[in-house]
């Protein structure tokens, strides 16, 4: 079995297709990106089938999974061996019938810089990671039929393999002229299943010896440590009220995310209890369970084209258990950190049972109370409705004064919540040996940064200061640079800690 795959490695998704040499300016770099002119005359193309200007073969990736509509993979994107280059334009995996936004091939200025800085900050804070942007290309050319103006950009990204370039897209329609060039999916599929093992990311306590002898236990092990890690990473966003659209497509094969245009902060109080505001909230509540039936299909086809079916139903069942007990374990912890509560010395599985029930009430209390949350209305002092909620919590558990609100003195979830919350702090005192005023101090501290409104990281603030950006500076390269570069890491310090960092995985 060969270890380390690449992309280069997976022929059989990749097409070839052509795009043509353009001008454009680096508008944003990652830091560690020493040749930067080198990366820029690598990446500065687009399909274009009127320009005569130098060609250069790039490959289309195909892969499947949900949310692609009726397209056979990366529609938009171009791999040349070292850089993904996403918005090159239309390539042939552009399904018949797909609607406007997923066949134009364009990726608007905009939307690269909220990707790429948006990629620095989950890359910093989300426990495996995510997938960085490299560079950012601004080009002369425009996005067609827009209502707007909208200027096309480039973005440079490294090249992952995804779960989804062994899954099927059973929508796919191939347009007419790319028919006879296109490997039907089915076989696509049957042909790299034999290369999922290669791919799948090494458990923190190595395969066991078992496993290294028997290739169907191998990938038992590999996937149910893909689903620990995506369980990891669903609970972080979920736990952080951050939407992603994710995707069997969206996450590497090591865990990581990547694609971000889609992603939206839903912290409570930063919008109006609006339908579209639940619509989201909705969606982001059914995103571990995309992941979790993208792990289903592997084990699927793995069993179909590789072992038999009886690997699918053996496979099926640990993966299933495996992220189901980590999603509800990591869950515990996003809450408790919410509430202040620290996490770090809570050993994996071994959730005490009042901070399980401290959450779940916490959980019903902020349903109940949602219509009052997600409200876009600031307390005196900048406060969110969520955080003035929790410092309720934090000082009536110690007896202490807080401004009236007989709401609260009659809401059984609130005093239930209460109840919850003062046996809690008791028992850390009890096993810290610490004094209660000192590890209410820290609790409170930690509470107030992780529940303060994110108005900064919410998209439409983003896209204006972007836009802002790219007014004043025009085509000025080292301004934009500069500029974005100062905006990133604005947003990164806040996200720090408004978010948090998951600089551990319990073990």
């Amino acid at each position: 079995m060969k270890y380390s795959l690449s992309l280069s490695d997976l022929t059989v998704n990749l097409i070839p297709f052509t795009a043509r040499r353009v001008d454009s300016i680096l508008i944003w770099c990652a830091p560690e990106i020493s040749d930067r002119e080198t990366l820029q005359n690598n990446c500065s193309y687009l399909v274009d089938p009127d320009s005569s200007a130098h060609a250069k073969i790039f490959q289309a990736e195909r892969y499947g999974g949900s949310g692609l509509q009726r397209n056979g993979g990366g529609a938009r994107c171009g791999f040349d061996g070292l850089n993904q280059i996403k918005g090159i334009g239309a390539n042939l995996l552009v399904g018949e019938g797909s609607d406007r936004h997923h066949s134009n091939g364009a990726l608007d200025v905009n939307d690269a810089i909220y990707e790429a800085l948006w990629g620095e900050v989950l890359a910093d804070v989300l426990p495996y990671g995510a997938v960085r942007a490299r560079a950012v290309l601004l080009t002369n050319s425009f996005i067609q039929n827009s209502r707007i103006p909208l200027r096309r950009a480039l973005l440079v990204r490294e090249p992952v393999i995804r779960p989804a370039h062994f899954e099927r897209a059973p929508y796919f329609r191939p347009q007419s002229e790319y028919i006879g060039q296109l490997m039907h999916d089915a076989r696509r599929v049957k042909a790299v299943i034999p290369m999922l093992p290669g791919c799948l990311p090494i458990p923190f306590e190595g395969f066991s010896v078992e496993a290294q002898c028997n290739r169907q236990l191998y990938c038992i092990e590999g996937l149910c440590e893909l689903a620990r890690r995506q369980a990891w990473q669903m609970a972080f966003c979920r736990t952080r009220f951050l939407r992603l659209t994710t995707s069997p497509s969206n996450i590497a094969t090591d865990g990581r995310l990547l694609d971000f245009n889609g992603l939206r902060c839903l912290f409570p109080g930063d919008y109006r209890d609006n339908f579209d505001h639940r619509l989201r909230g909705v969606q982001m509540m059914k995103e571990p369970w995309v992941l979790q039936q993208g792990l289903s299909d592997l084990c699927l086809y793995l069993g179909k084209y590789l072992f038999d079916s009886s690997f699918t139903l053996i496979a099926r069942q640990h993966v299933e258990n495996t992220f189901r007990d980590t999603f509800q374990e990591a869950c515990y912890r996003g809450y408790l950190e919410l509430l202040g509560i620290p996490t770090e010395n809570l050993q994996l599985g071994r959730i005490p049972e009042l901070l399980k029930q401290l959450v779940n009430s916490f959980i019903t209390l902020l349903e109940k109370r949602s219509g009052t949350l997600y409200c876009p209305q600031r307390i005196e002092g900048g406060e969110s409705q969520l955080q003035v909620l929790v410092m309720s919590l934090i000082r009536l558990s110690q007896r202490q004064f807080i401004p009236d609100d007989s709401d609260i003195e009659h809401d059984f979830y609130f005093l239930e919540a209460l109840r919850h919350f003062t046996d809690t702090i008791y028992w850390l005192a009890e096993i810290q040996g610490d004094d209660i005023s000192r590890i209410m101090q820290g609790v409170e501290q930690r509470a107030r940064k992780r529940l303060q409104p994110r108005d900064i990281l919410g998209k439409v603030r983003m896209s204006d200061e972007i836009s802002g950006i790219l007014d004043t500076y025009g085509n000025d390269a080292l301004s934009l640079q500069q500029a974005f570069t100062e905006m990133g890491s604005r947003m990164q310090l806040f996200a720090r800690e408004a978010l948090g960092r998951q600089l551990y995985i319990p073990r």
